[in-house]
């Protein structure tokens, strides 16, 4: 069953249009219609369709969720150790996905209520606000893939460049109510020497987007978070 999806008609374009040009990267609080913002977030808790997203040196790997959780306590603890181990010297993520963008294109889970945000997010509507916001008319598409990081879950210090793809910028929205900061899950900027300039908290119906290159990662969730960081993530290309 399709939902509708519409931006909130009280959006303050010119003004988030300013801080993505001053700062490189801007939070848009209240992106989405109210409604609009409900129906989303039960489409992603109604989907079941869930995959261990982790990468093993530079290639990406997708488990089906119910695999990993069918496995016996040793080798789940091994599957999730060998993960945590190469997070300690190399370029590392972990976290649970479904790539809306890609099954759609690929024809699978037709009628899927998660796919009205692929085409939202392609919609004229959003590509044109879009444009306004970055100053990049050759803005073409975007793709979408859901994500949750629960307790343990994290993607270490990147900068989203990409040998093919010509991404102008990345988006989260996220769709995370009452999220405690202490729980982690940060999308968080950093400068030359390392530090931690900038750091967006997990919050319901707003959208964070950067420019890319820019170096960032997720805060690793705490084993004492209490819910998941759920978002809707992708890039926008020429």
């Amino acid at each position: 069953m399709s939902i509708k999806i519409e931006l909130n008609p009280a959006l303050d374009v010119e003004a988030c249009a300013e801080q993505f040009q001053r700062a490189g990267r801007v939070q848009i609080h209240n992106l989405l219609a109210p409604e609009s913002a409900e129906a989303l977030l039960r489409a992603f808790q109604q989907n079941a369709r869930w995959y261990v997203s982790y990468n093993e040196g530079a290639s990406a790997v997708e488990s089906p969720l119910s695999e990993v959780q069918a496995l016996p306590e040793a080798q789940r603890q091994k599957f999730y150790g060998a993960i945590n181990q190469r997070a300690g010297t190399q370029f590392q993520y972990c976290f649970l996905q479904y790539y809306i963008t890609e099954t759609f294109n690929r024809g699978e889970d037709p009628g899927h209520p998660l796919h009205a945000a692929h085409h939202f997010l392609n919609s004229d509507q959003f590509l044109s606000t879009m444009r306004r916001v970055t100053g990049v008319e050759e803005i073409a598409h975007t793709d979408a893939l859901a994500s949750i990081y629960g307790p343990g879950h994290f993607l270490t210090d990147h900068d989203d460049k990409h040998a093919t793809r010509n991404r102008v910028a990345a988006y989260v929205l996220s769709l995370t109510k009452n999220w405690n900061r202490n729980w982690g899950g940060h999308l968080a900027f950093f400068d030359e020497r390392g530090n931690i300039s900038d750091a967006f908290m997990p919050s319901f119906n707003t959208l964070n987007m950067f420019k890319v290159p820019q170096s960032h990662a997720v805060q690793l969730v705490a084993p004492f978070a209490r819910s998941g960081r759920s978002s809707i993530t992708g890039w926008l290309h020429k």
